[in-house]
């Protein structure tokens, strides 16, 4: 797969495995972070995995599914688990995230890295 292969707020399947510890562990949907501009060639991608359920963790977004993310139940991004992984791990594309959810995104990551 090559760089420009995918876009920002994309959600795609990606193989976090081999983990350690407490990482994300599995094949999971993930969104893409990273601006399109970045992924142009890039042999890397900065994503956030999406697990099931609602969390009121402050480094947390909670989705409700819909047709345009393609989540069959509602989910949260998971902030604190931001990962640089090789595009060989970027799979299949599962939806976009809506546009509704790019502040709260912000915000919980201004809150992980304290900015």
């Amino acid at each position: 797969m090559s760089g420009s292969a995918y876009r920002q707020l994309e959600i795609r399947w990606v193989e976090l495995d081999p983990t350690r510890g407490a990482e994300t562990k599995k094949k999971r949907p993930c969104v893409i972070l990273q601006d399109d501009v970045v992924n142009q060639g890039s042999r890397t991608v900065i994503v956030a995995p999406v697990l099931p359920g609602h969390k009121d963790w402050p480094f947390a977004v909670n989705l409700k599914s819909s047709k345009t993310n393609g989540l069959g139940m509602d989910r949260h991004i998971n902030l604190k688990q931001l990962r640089a992984v090789d595009v060989s791990r970027v799979r299949n594309k599962q939806g976009m995230l809506e546009k509704r959810y790019l502040e709260p995104v912000k915000a919980a990551l201004s809150i992980v890295f304290n900015l």
